[in-house]
């Protein structure tokens, strides 16, 4: 799977429901997870303004990690590891 600009600003969850980030970046099918980030970056990913870049605090997420993806939301299958 590879992830395109449509994906930035998706909440991502674990295999909880616990919101653990949100994507600020895709680069190169590459989504970029910010975890807790502010309501100001949060905002700025969801509409689609200013920089994505992704912060020093964002990881990488993996497309095997993914089980479902839709409206906005990104479901994991297991927590990634820390």
């Amino acid at each position: 799977m590879e992830f395109t600009e449509a994906d930035e600003g998706a909440s991502v969850f674990d295999a909880d429901r616990q919101k653990i980030g949100v994507v600020t970046e895709v680069r190169d099918g590459d989504a970029y997870v910010e975890p807790d980030p502010s309501l100001g970056e949060e905002l700025k990913a969801k509409l689609d303004w200013g920089s994505h870049e992704a912060d020093d605090d964002a990881f990488s997420l993996q497309s095997e990690w993914v089980d479902e993806r839709d409206d906005g939301e990104i479901l994991l299958r297991n927590r990634p590891l820390e």
